[in-house]
């Protein structure tokens, strides 16, 4: 299975996230930061695939985070 990705932000933020990436899936595609147009920062375009067979596929559970409500009308 692949997934395609589109990343947009900083530049050191983004490679922060990639090699987060990198620890759980095999990543392609991520040495090329295209600047964005009439906004901030740059774009990568990223191939998500499942590691190959003896690499760690340990599963990642998510956790639900809700903003602070305070304050807010229903």
């Amino acid at each position: 299975m692949t997934i395609k990705v589109r990343l947009s932000g900083e530049a050191d933020e983004i490679a922060r996230l990639v090699e987060h990436l990198r620890r759980e899936f095999e990543v392609a595609g991520a040495d090329r930061a295209y600047p964005n147009r009439g906004s901030f920062g740059v774009r990568v375009y990223l191939e998500l695939r499942q590691p190959t067979a003896g690499r760690d596929s340990r599963r990642i559970r998510s956790e639900h985070v809700h903003p602070d409500r305070r304050g807010i009308e229903p």
